[in-house]
């Protein structure tokens, strides 16, 4: 008797609006569904959400800056890339591609998209470079460093979101996402690449995965190394502004100190990498086979010591 007339009161005091019963349970079903955005932003992506977000960043790109239109170039980028991205520590396929501006840079989308622009290739003056560029970017993707930062964005969203945005947020998509949700991903990894918004940390930790990928390939590992440090004696002439600021950002650690922990890093390494500066000058010709773009200028005339090691076949 006692609990039936507890319930009575309790269904009183409901209709009597001294309970307000719908945002109570309102609330318990938003903190569920907040839980579950909280446990789902701090997944990593699944194979299938990360190749989504990748091909659709790796469209943005191309729509901003074109491709640079010379096959053989394209197809020599990409076997190096594919030498050094084989010693990464994710079994994902590689796709590198010719930007077409003559800004000195590279990027890295998830799911293995990586472009290099045609303006850092001529920049780089032998293979080792190229491959400690390239190996650098393939770190990014490979530690799922824009992932992360992406990830930390929704997590801090999340802390502002409304009950019903994150109920909202749990519809389908690719393997899990909502609508929609590839393409504001896709957005946030374009702006984290073009504003260089890594942070100092990863690109310590590109530059140091980066180095072994290169090594273990065969490379010298110092040519990450050189290849930044001719971008920071070209930095210091104003008129090379334009082409290497991206480089150079307030997000990345400043690049003498880059330089000079690459340095320490690469004298870690036994002597005798190649260095491949020949092979490097046949392949890259911007004069052959382009039909779209003309060839870039070179950020600064420092030339590179010239390498005296004979071109390994492929």
């Amino acid at each position: 008797m006692y609990k039936i007339k507890l319930f009575f009161a309790t269904v009183l005091l409901l209709l009597a609006g001294v309970l307000p019963a719908s945002a109570q349970f309102g609330d318990i079903f938003n903190g569920i569904n907040k839980g579950r955005e909280i446990h789902n932003a701090t997944q990593e992506w699944t194979p299938e959400q990360e190749e989504a977000v990748g091909r659709a960043s790796a469209a943005k790109m191309i729509h901003v800056f074109g491709l640079y239109d010379n096959p053989a170039m394209t197809h020599y980028v990409n076997l190096v890339g594919d030498t050094v991205a084989q010693f990464g520590t994710r079994p994902l396929q590689y796709h590198f591609a010719i930007l077409d501006t003559e800004i000195v840079n590279a990027f890295a989308m998830p799911g293995g998209y990586v472009f290099i622009t045609r303006g850092s290739l001529a920049n780089i003056s032998n293979e080792s470079e190229l491959a400690g560029v390239l190996a650098h970017e393939v770190a990014h993707v490979d530690g799922r460093h824009l992932e992360k930062i992406i990830r930390d964005k929704k997590l801090t969203g999340i802390a502002v979101q409304t009950g019903a945005e994150v109920g909202a947020s749990q519809a389908g998509g690719i393997a899990g996402f909502a609508a929609g949700m590839v393409d504001q991903y896709a957005a946030q990894a374009i702006t984290a690449a073009l504003t260089q918004n890594y942070g100092p940390d990863k690109e310590r930790d590109a530059d140091k995965a980066g180095t072994e990928f290169a090594a273990k390939a065969g490379y010298d590992p110092a040519g990450l190394r050189n290849f930044l440090a001719m971008l920071a004696a070209a930095a210091s002439d104003p008129a090379n502004k334009r082409v290497t600021n991206m480089l150079n950002g307030k997000t990345h650690p400043p690049l003498k100190e880059r330089v000079s922990k690459l340095t320490d890093l690469s004298a870690t390494y036994p002597a005798g990498g190649q260095v491949l500066e020949k092979r490097y000058q046949q392949n890259v010709n911007f004069q052959a086979g382009s039909t779209t773009a003309s060839a870039a200028t070179p950020a600064t005339t420092t030339t590179a010591k010239k390498s005296t090691k004979k071109p390994a076949s492929r």
